[in-house]
Order: structure tokens, then sequence, then C-alpha cells
């Protein structure tokens, strides 16, 4: 797949100095570039994925948690009003 991409010259000349310090040509770098950024990605369900499966180990129902949660977001709220 071929992309095109403009670059201002300011970046242009960034990302070739990169490139160049990394030993890469300048296609190799922006491909590893977007590699990093892509493998770096996660969705919202991977990021909520270990709180979701914490929540299912204990048992809690979705009301449960969303009280939980509440309760919790309450408390931060008012230990912030206090310090003011």
């Amino acid at each position: 797949m071929s992309v095109t991409i403009e670059f201002s010259p300011q970046l242009e000349k960034t990302v070739r100095e990169h490139a160049a310090r990394n030993g890469q040509d300048l296609t190799a770098f922006v491909v590893q570039a977007v590699e990093e950024k892509v493998a770096k990605a996660r969705t919202f369900a991977e990021v909520c994925a270990p709180i979701a499966d914490a929540v299912a180990e204990a048992g809690l129902t979705d009301e449960e948690f969303d009280r939980f949660l509440e309760e919790a977001r309450e408390e931060a709220w008012q230990a912030k009003q206090g310090r003011k």
C-alpha cells in the first residue's frame, strides 16, 4: 500500500534527522513510527478489561458496581471540597 503524507518543512527536517540517527531511510522510519503508535493504541474495552474482570470475579452486579463508583466519586469530591 502506498500513502502520501504532507509534512511541514520543519517536521520533514526533524523526521529525516531522526531517521538518519537511527540508520533508517525516511520510509522505514515513518513505517516503524506508525507501527509503534498502532501497537500502543488500545480500545476502551481493552483498557477497561482488567476492571471488568475484577468486577466479574467479585460477583458484583452492574448496579452494585455503579453504586460503588458513585460512592467513590462522591467521597473524592467531598475530600476535594474540604481542601479548598
